[in-house]
């Protein structure tokens, strides 16, 4: 499993696709970027590249995978990044083993969301990468996708959809700490903080609620991003007096961001509408449910349709702040509505959302490519 932009323990490529291979009997390497939060490896081997620095230095770590890729020789290889396209059409040309893109998003929308590209040149990155996946995607074994919306784009490959639903290891971790209530009113935000994420909606859904609940708190566990994004975001904390208000936690591990959301009253997922993520499953809401937590929600048509059939938390207009307000005052105001919405959410992830399912597809669609092989 081939990465140079995760980190080796990344959420989606370790905890939930290696193991659940390691698992199924399959012996596992995971090549991707050395891991800060240094979390056991169990039956996956782990070979951790450093870190790039600039874009120069990514670009030779995009090598350098290659070189340790095919040091491996692995009967199947499968790499997440769009950076590792040659490296996976030479693995394909070199080597007699099956080659796999893990599709981790709908990249040709996430291109013309990229922070750090031009808009003027987003159109033109965007048409030379669908070039690319033209003339190089007929030459691979098969594409995991993570949500149906994807397979318009890859109508003639042999696709799998594996959808990033929750692990139900951490489930007992809601349960230890159920009689630990926060001390006071908590939000609880996890994933890539950025501007496209609800990071200045957040901030300023703070602002208002520090009028009324002065103690309320807004916890953001994830990296901030771009990285430069940061100090604008304490300047905006310090200028609104909210440093007591906002916690910054960076980056942690992926049982940590389950006990931070454990001590929370309500998740948030404050998503812009945007066509990135009209199709979107974002997962740290199903997290969110999964730890018994009401959610409050972009209303896109598809996360409209997930609160109206469990009834788990609230849908809005994540542009539009009194509504977002409002959503946030109902739950924090009635703790048995954010109970009885957080139960079920817990029983929707239990029943339906949840990686068994999807880790059992992948299981079977890389077993099928390794018969293949064999055959």
């Amino acid at each position: 499993m081939l990465s140079s932009v995760h980190f080796a323990f990344d959420a989606r490529i370790f905890q939930k696709e290696a193991r659940s291979l390691a698992q199924a009997g399959f012996e596992v390497t995971v090549i991707a970027r050395e891991d800060p939060t240094n979390q056991k490896a169990d039956k996956v081997r782990v070979l951790p590249l450093p870190s790039p620095k600039n874009r120069l230095r990514r670009m030779l770590g995009t090598l350098q995978v290659g070189l340790l890729a095919l040091r491996q020789r692995a009967d199947l290889y499968a790499f997440h990044d769009p950076e590792l396209i040659p490296v996976g059409i030479l693995l394909k040309l070199f080597t007699r083993s099956r080659v796999v893109y893990d599709i981790h998003e709908i990249v040709p929308q996430q291109i013309l969301t990229k922070e750090w590209l031009p808009r003027p040149l987003r159109v033109l990155a965007l048409k030379l990468y669908q070039l690319v996946e033209n003339l190089t995607l007929p030459l691979l074994d098969g594409l995991i996708l993570v949500v149906p919306g994807q397979l318009k784009y890859y109508p003639n490959y042999r696709t799998q959809i594996v959808m990033n639903f929750p692990l139900l290891n951490y489930v007992s971790l809601q349960n230890s700490q159920e009689k630990e209530a926060p001390e006071r009113p908590t939000l609880i935000y996890a994933g890539s903080v950025r501007e496209i994420r609800g990071l200045y909606e957040m901030l300023e859904l703070v602002r208002r609620l520090k009028q009324s609940y002065p103690d309320i708190l807004l916890r953001l566990v994830g990296p901030i991003v771009p990285a430069g994004e940061e100090d604008k975001v304490r300047d905006l904390i310090s200028a609104h007096e909210m440093g007591e208000n906002v916690e910054l936690l960076g980056r942690v591990s992926h049982p940590e961001v389950h006990r931070q959301i454990a001590r929370a009253d309500l998740g948030l997922a404050l998503i812009h509408p945007d066509p990135t993520y009209y199709d979107a499953l974002f997962t740290k809401a199903f997290e969110y449910m999964m730890m018994s937590k009401p959610v409050v929600v972009s209303n896109i048509p598809l996360w409209q349709e997930i609160i109206r059939e469990n009834q788990c938390g609230l849908a809005v207009d994540p542009l539009n702040p009194e509504a977002v307000e409002a959503a946030v005052v109902q739950l924090l105001e009635d703790k048995e509505l954010r109970r009885e919405m957080g139960l079920r959410g817990r029983e929707a992830v239990l029943s339906k959302y949840n990686w068994d399912v999807e880790g059992e597809k992948l299981v079977q669609f890389f077993q099928e490519l390794t018969r293949g092989k064999k055959d």
